[in-house]
């Protein structure tokens, strides 16, 4: 990812009191025949602590819906987001309570706590489990959003890196993204989300880890989402077909899809047919 395939309008968007706002659009299709639609999937970490400055830009954003993907014990402690008219919030849980214990989650982060290599092995579990609440939101996105239109939608988790990041990943890579940039836009969560050492020594101490696990969770390794591509291959076949099997959408519906989400025009005339934020 270099100044070629950067973009005129910000990808960042400060909405205040919320981490690793960006916009899944702007990037070039690997055969050079258009780029993917901006302002219409954001994708970010939670939104219980959005301010009323940040449900404003909400607002200029026309966004009508966020897909939730934290599971309750996560909201439990977090919260959720202030009701903003407008604006419906659908919960998208792909872990139960049970799958949020201290046990059960030094388990299923061993993984996070091996590296950029282990990252994976979490994130096969997310494919397995997110498929029925990733379908959820290709369906929204088809039967609410339009290329005549300006609403938008959000997906995020508590990070808005892992379950939010498989389905930009899906998203992009079923468009026809590039890897290269895939996996580079999924690092961009590093920029994005920060702990304080103050909650990471608290999150550390709860499920009996060091600290730089703790750092290493919180991370988005490039080279972890470029094996993550790998194995959807290896396993499902393609990103298409994990979607078309996995999630249940049509073949119909992905090129649909595609007409949403694809600007067939070549990237470098992007910027004269640039919405307005």
């Amino acid at each position: 990812m270099g100044q070629n395939v950067s973009v005129c309008i910000p990808r960042w968007i400060d909405v205040e009191g919320v981490k690793n706002f960006r916009d899944l659009g702007g990037w070039p299709l690997k055969d050079g025949s258009g780029y993917i639609r901006e302002r219409t999937v954001f994708r970010c970490g939670h939104l219980a602590s959005v301010s009323e400055k940040g449900i404003s830009t909400l607002r200029r954003l026309n966004v009508i819906a966020a897909f939730d993907f934290r599971s309750d014990p996560e909201v439990e402690r977090q919260g959720t987001m202030p009701e903003i008219e407008g604006l419906t919030r659908f919960p998208s849980a792909m872990f139960t309570e049970a799958d949020y214990s201290p046990a059960a989650l030094a388990e299923r982060w061993q993984g996070y706590f091996e590296g950029a290599a282990g990252f994976p092995k979490v994130y096969a579990v997310i494919l397995e489990k997110g498929a029925p609440q990733y379908r959820k939101i290709f369906i929204h996105m088809l039967e609410h959003c339009s290329i005549q239109s300006t609403k938008s939608v959000i997906v995020h988790c508590t990070a808005g890196k892992d379950r939010t990041g498989i389905f930009g990943m899906l998203l992009l890579g079923l468009c026809g993204v590039d890897e290269e940039i895939i996996a580079n836009e999924y690092a961009l969560s590093n920029l994005g989300y920060w702990e304080s050492e103050h909650e990471l020594e608290k999150r550390a101490a709860t499920l009996g880890v060091s600290i730089e696990n703790m750092r290493m969770v919180m991370s988005a390794p490039y080279l972890a989402m470029k094996e993550t591509i790998r194995q959807v291959k290896e396993k499902y076949g393609s990103i298409e077909d994990y979607v078309v099997n996995k999630c249940q959408i049509t073949p119909k519906q992905v090129q649909e899809i595609r007409d949403l989400m694809i600007v067939p025009i070549r990237f470098e005339e992007r910027q004269l047919f640039r919405p307005k934020i």
